[in-house]
């Protein structure tokens, strides 16, 4: 009965009207090249927010992501541990003594510690974090026997633990500096600046000693960025990057739906989460020449209740489910720039209990894949669905296409199959009709999907009959189509996508008064172009600019982006495509944009250039 009702719900044709109907087109014999990217990579995006260090979990919980190739992402506690485990210098006693850190760290003779039961390639895929409350330098600091009270000091420790607690094969490839330091610096009695230069100072030393280890941060946790027309992002983001930035290898953000930290709750996936990316992006391009590669070190959805021990509820995990699916659906369309996406899933998080107090016997930590219930048996969640979702998904880029924003889709060939995802956004349903497929000889076709609109998540996958080329997406279902084909397809083309920056970024929108951006070195050829616009406004505003013009010539302005319309919110900040008239011998040089009302600023203004090569 539940395949039956599946069935008519996600494949059976809608009865919507045609012009209702979402266009998704896929072209197997199109290479997608994302800024030189041109294959899927599940160290990049298949990740789970728990250290290979854990123990906690068990070898048999080890073995299901391992069977699930699920591969691990973050360690925030091992530097802050190990400090405590290292003397002060005899002669300095702000420096810990370094000569005695091989033998405190290590814990047999002439061996690295104990890797527990994870391998050297999956500690060396992780990131490793610290806490600021227990490792910025400040005076007063006594958390290890040598502080940390100064930034030599902590950047002499980090260094040389990475160097000596590691070997070449299983090292951290990533340090984040911190773990959200900004919001803590009023508590801690610190500045936002003292911290950033703290970041300075750990990733010159780590670099002298380990140059195999990227150093960034600053693992933001409130990236309102828009909030007091950009005034938070001026004096957090845009300041950390000021004095510290030309140090970073990559900036790091966390990014939820729901409530983090502080403020109302917020829908960020979709045009929000574009639009954070392309300012920092941007900014980082104006400052320093390149858009640095960004880590997202946490993303997800934050539940009614938010993040302290509770009952169980099925419906609460599958609004957190739409979050990370959604999200993950968004980030995959840019693995040449997120170098690393994290979600918050922790694993049997032991240590969450308890940690606000007394847990009472079967109320557990929200983001847990594995936990306690009442009896003291620990018993897989819900969560568990994001990762079954994603099973089996690998291969190279393919070219597709979707009428509506807020219907995503990815393309992959792997070998003798194609992998086609869909997602819907929207809180409506959405009629697909799905093409590119006719002339392709294909075999066995499966069907997975997961739906997140209901009291609880729904999860299934079976044999289908043939390709479908009508189905109807659910609010917030995710389908994935796994088709056999009679041999792996020849491309005859490639699509290579660039993004060029404005050189300016977060003008003053005044009404009918033009915002201009120009555009230098913006590759030319076959192909097609998008103006990618993030713009941050009260929410009684047009969110629409009312006339954009490229090159002096009038672009059409879509009414449509992806997600919702951000209602509740102080400010809406999200990101438009508007497609651009491309022409090979006349590229995009300047961009002017007018608003119908004042208030608020365009933050910033994005070029992707598509360019189609044959092969």
């Amino acid at each position: 009965m539940f395949w039956a009702a599946l069935v008519i719900a996600v494949l059976v044709g809608s009865t919507s009207g045609a012009s209702d109907v979402v266009r998704v087109e896929l072209n197997p014999a199109v290479v997608r090249s994302i800024g030189g990217v041109t294959d899927f990579d599940r160290e990049q995006f298949v990740t789970i927010h728990e250290s290979p260090d854990a123990r906690d979990m068990t070898e048999q919980e080890h073995a299901v992501l391992r069977q699930l190739d699920v591969r691990f992402g973050r360690n925030g506690g091992m530097l802050s541990w190990q400090a405590t485990r290292v003397p002060a210098d005899p002669q300095d006693g702000d420096m810990p003594d370094v000569a005695r850190l091989p033998k405190a760290v290590f814990r047999g003779k002439g061996k690295p510690a104990d890797r527990g039961l994870a391998s050297a390639a999956e500690h060396r895929g992780t990131v490793l974090c610290t806490h600021p409350e227990l490792m910025h330098a400040r005076p007063e600091n006594d958390h290890a026997a040598w502080g940390p009270r100064s930034y030599r000091g902590v950047a002499e420790f980090t260094a040389q633990f990475l160097k000596a607690y590691y070997t070449d094969a299983d090292r951290p490839r990533y340090l984040e500096v911190f773990n959200e330091p900004f919001v803590k610096a009023r508590k801690m009695g610190v500045t936002v600046d003292a911290l950033s230069e703290q970041h300075n100072h750990v990733a010159r030393r780590v670099r002298e000693l380990c140059p195999g280890v990227k150093v960034g941060g600053y693992s933001a946790a409130y990236v309102e960025l828009e909030l007091d027309n950009f005034r938070h992002f001026n004096s957090w983001q845009r300041r950390f990057m000021d004095i510290a930035g030309e140090e970073m290898d990559f900036f790091s953000y966390h990014i939820y739906d729901g409530v983090n930290v502080m403020g109302e709750p917020r829908v960020r996936t979709g045009s929000n989460s574009e639009a954070i990316m392309d300012l920092i992006d941007t900014y980082s391009h104006i400052k320093f020449g390149v858009a640095k590669p960004i880590l997202i070190t946490e993303y997800g959805g934050i539940p009614k209740g938010g993040m302290a021990p509770m009952p169980y509820d099925r419906g609460r995990v599958s609004d957190m489910l739409y979050s990370l699916v959604g999200q993950l659906m968004t980030f995959l369309d840019h693995p040449d720039r997120l170098e690393k996406v994290i979600p918050y899933i922790l694993g049997r998080g032991e240590w969450t209990y308890g940690a606000d107090g007394e847990t009472k016997p079967g109320d557990a930590n929200t983001f847990l894949l594995w936990r306690r219930d009442a009896d003291g048996v620990y018993v897989p969640t819900d969560l568990m669905l994001f990762y079954r979702f994603l099973e089996g998904v690998q291969g190279q880029w393919r070219a597709s296409r979707s009428s509506d924003p807020d219907v995503r889709v990815q393309l992959l060939a792997d070998g003798d199959r194609l992998l086609a995802l869909l997602m819907n956004l929207d809180s409506e349903e959405k009629p697909v009709a799905i093409s590119g497929l006719e002339r392709v000889a294909t075999g066995a076709v499966r069907g997975r999907f997961l739906y997140t609109d209901g009291d609880a998540p729904r999860f299934g996958e079976r044999q289908l009959d043939e390709v479908p080329t009508r189905l109807t997406l659910r609010p917030g279902a995710a389908a994935m189509l796994m088709i056999q084909v009679e041999e792996p397809i020849d491309t005859d083309a490639t699509i290579r996508e660039h993004r060029v920056y404005a050189t300016e970024c977060l003008q003053p929108i005044s009404s009918g008064s033009p915002v201009r951006f120009a555009f230098k070195d913006v590759p030319s050829g076959e192909g097609t172009a998008v103006l990618r616009l993030s713009a941050g406004r009260p929410p009684e505003l047009a969110k629409t600019p009312t006339r954009v013009l490229i090159n002096g010539v009038r672009a059409q302005v879509p009414e449509n982006w992806a997600g919702g319309d951000q209602s509740g919110r102080k400010n809406f900040f999200g990101m438009i495509e508007i497609p651009v008239p491309f022409s090979a011998e006349e590229p995009v040089r300047d961009v002017t944009i007018i608003y119908p009302d004042d208030g608020g600023s365009v933050a910033s203004a994005v070029l992707q250039v598509n360019l189609t090569a044959a092969r």
